[in-house]
């Protein structure tokens, strides 16, 4: 499976390398080919992101069938923002998975779903 990591980190003090550490060993756990590592530095609260648009601009061009994130709170901080963007990832029939929550959107995992759901909650709060 075609798979695309994202991290983000909110400062320029802050590195994404302990992210994408995380994110490459699950996708060489699970076989998959990475075809995109792509990474932000800006707080989560915004919307529009240079690092997220490129990703969803893959996720629309049906590039990738999973998104790999360290956390949920990556690719967005409010419950709007998540529910957006899993929504689009789920109308292209992309999965997204978060390793470090035990979280994998793929319709093989209804549990996964679930826990993604209660944690986007969690992270606006």
């Amino acid at each position: 499976m075609k798979g695309a990591l994202y991290s983000r980190v909110s400062t320029q003090d802050q590195t994404v390398e302990p992210q994408i550490f995380e994110l490459r060993c699950e996708c060489q756990r699970r076989g998959w080919e990475i075809v995109a590592d792509i990474s932000d530095t800006i707080a989560g609260a915004k919307f529009t992101r240079t690092g997220l648009d490129q990703l969803m601009k893959l996720v629309r061009q049906h590039s990738v069938k999973a998104v790999v994130c360290y956390k949920l709170d990556r690719p967005g901080r409010s419950l709007q923002h998540l529910v957006q963007i899993v929504a689009e990832l789920d109308t292209h029939g992309v999965a997204l998975v978060c390793p470090s929550q035990g979280i994998d959107t793929s319709d093989k995992n209804p549990a996964g779903r679930l826990t993604a759901h209660i944690l986007m909650c969690m992270a606006e709060f």
